[in-house]
Formats: structure tokens, sequence, C-alpha cells
């Protein structure tokens, strides 16, 4: 008898994770998987996609830079005067209204990189950085961070 309620028991307890699990599947189903940037993924995903001239200028360190120097310069264009990268960098202002919206085109991203790529002595063409620069936003767009909603 006691091995009646010990089964009884047993299929409860399955029926209950069963449920539970179902029922967290299909939430997770109806919620869009979060964007993340992964940069050795768009490395490879952007210098997989360069036209063939240009993939046989760069290497992946120069994708890789690329794209670091223009998160660098868009976080520098954008950042207010608390939000510095470093701490020590950071000035102490009094509060005061937001900033209008920035826009940053890419005839400015273009030379801002090729400005920081002639300081840094690396042989980059215009042409070089518009290809990373399209790769990454068909990696953005691969990833579902922008584009049409999921």
């Amino acid at each position: 008898m006691l091995w009646v309620f010990a089964v009884i028991g047993l299929v409860a307890v399955v029926l209950i994770g069963l449920v539970v699990v179902g029922g967290e599947t299909a939430r997770l189903a109806q919620v869009a998987r979060p964007a993340v940037f992964d940069l050795a993924e768009a490395v490879d995903f952007i210098a997989d996609r360069l036209p063939a001239d240009v993939q046989a200028r760069l290497t992946h360190d120069d994708v890789r830079w690329v794209l670091l120097a223009d998160a660098d310069l868009l976080e520098e264009f954008t950042a207010g005067p608390a939000e510095r990268r470093y701490p020590w960098s950071r000035r102490p202002t009094a509060p005061e209204e937001p900033p209008p919206d920035t826009v940053v085109d890419e005839l400015t991203s273009v030379a801002r990189i090729l400005d920081r790529s002639d300081q840094s002595g690396r042989a980059l063409l215009d042409e070089d950085i518009v290809a990373v620069l399209d790769g990454r936003l068909a990696y953005l767009e691969a990833i579902g961070a922008v584009g049409p909603e999921a």
C-alpha cells in the first residue's frame, strides 16, 4: 500500500515539473531574444562579408580595431562630462537639462576613424572603414539589434 502512495507522489511531482517547465518554455517562446553584440562574432561576421579587395587589405585585427575605434568615438561624441569612460576623467558638474539628441553621420565617423588611424600608424583607406561600418550594420540587423521588431 505504501508503494501506491509513493507512485502517486512521484507522478504528482513529475506532473508539476512538466507543467512548470512547459509553461516557462511557452512564455520564453513568446519573448524575443535579447540582441547581444559579441565582438569576436562580429569581427568574424564582418570579415567574411567584406568585398574581396577590402579583404585583401584588412586583417581581422584591423576590423576589430575599426569597430573599437568607432565605439570609442561614439562614446566620446555622445557622453556627457559625468559619463566619461574612466572615473578620473569625469568632471563634476551641476545638474542641468539633458543635451539635445546627437546625430553622428557616416562621414563624420569615417573622418574621425581615419584621423585616429593616422595617429596610430595604421594604413586604412576610407573605403575600408566604410565597408567595415556597413558590415557592422549588417551584423546588427542579423542579431536583431536594429531593423523591424522581432
